[in-house]
């Protein structure tokens, strides 16, 4: 996309978007950060766990993030953020520190895991990890839910799951031509028997 005016990139920012600043931010392996956000803007928003957000990267671009957790009383938001090193938004993910001021639009309607009664499976690759933990943070604790991820390495894909506390996942190694496919078929069959008649979450 061409440069847009400095005038004209700033002014839809101020029109359309919220401040906050980067709080907090952790690497936990080459391709994932947690990064948390804090500001009044984020402060009384009545969030629901699967609302997604769009954040303003400059030029006009924007990338959508699903917020991992929002905490409306402490004015705070967690994302998961997976840096596939291809685009502006990777690089924009991967530039973030501390103290960075950042803009943003929503929450805006995706998924609503407050839907989510009984037993359910959620299918997805990396970038969907955070959307599966606050579906994990949703609910009474007593729902079964089973998450599914299709990812590049399983090595890394295991140990960020640990240190978000999704250790259950089970995690489908892709491979080339597609050659994994079946695998996930038979997964995602074994585990819909096994729980019964779950919801299924497609990311």
């Amino acid at each position: 996309m061409p440069p847009v005016p400095g005038f004209l990139s700033n002014a839809f920012e101020r029109i359309f978007f919220r401040p906050a600043i980067v709080a907090d931010v952790k690497n936990l392996s080459g391709h994932f950060r947690l990064v948390e956000l804090a500001g009044e803007s984020l402060q009384g928003e009545s969030w629901i766990p699967g609302q997604k957000i769009q954040f303003h990267l400059g030029n006009m671009l924007t990338r959508t993030y699903t917020p991992a957790a929002w905490n409306a009383s402490e004015g705070t938001a967690q994302f998961l953020m997976f840096l596939h090193g291809n685009g502006p938004g990777s690089e924009w993910a991967t530039s973030l520190k501390k103290g960075d001021a950042c803009q943003f639009i929503g929450p805006r309607s995706s998924l609503n895991f407050t839907d989510i009664k009984g037993a359910s499976i959620f299918f997805g690759d990396e970038t969907s990890m955070g959307a599966a933990l606050a579906l994990h943070q949703n609910g009474n604790g007593q729902q079964q839910k089973h998450c599914i991820f299709e990812v590049s390495s399983r090595i890394e894909s295991e140990e960020v799951l640990r240190c978000i506390g999704l250790k259950d996942a089970t995690i489908i190694q892709r491979l080339p031509d597609d050659a994994h496919l079946e695998e996930a078929g038979q997964v995602l069959l074994s585990t819909a028997l096994h729980l019964g008649l779950p919801q299924w979450i497609f990311t």
